[in-house]
């Protein structure tokens, strides 16, 4: 629920107006990453696309957003589309 609402928020918009989550990404095992976990250490992540951004959503709870366009921006401006 939290990675749609952030996404509903960044694209200011109603969250039931975006396409279904699921469609990208299994949810279950989604909030199985996040859940808190004893005793573990480091961080495990996951990377998606969905409606046109990129999002990482982090095991301790942060979820970063970027429009896709934006990353292809920085690629080329990095000498990668070159």
């Amino acid at each position: 629920m939290a990675v749609v609402a952030t996404l509903a928020d960044v694209m200011d918009t109603d969250p039931v107006e975006l396409d279904p989550l699921h469609s990208t990404v299994d949810p279950d095992e989604l909030d199985a990453l996040v859940r808190v976990r004893n005793g573990t250490n480091g961080d495990s992540h996951i990377s998606i696309t969905h409606e046109g951004y990129a999002m990482t959503v982090h095991s301790y709870g942060v979820i970063t957003i970027t429009p896709e366009h934006e990353l292809a921006a920085e690629k080329y401006e990095g000498g990668a589309g070159r």
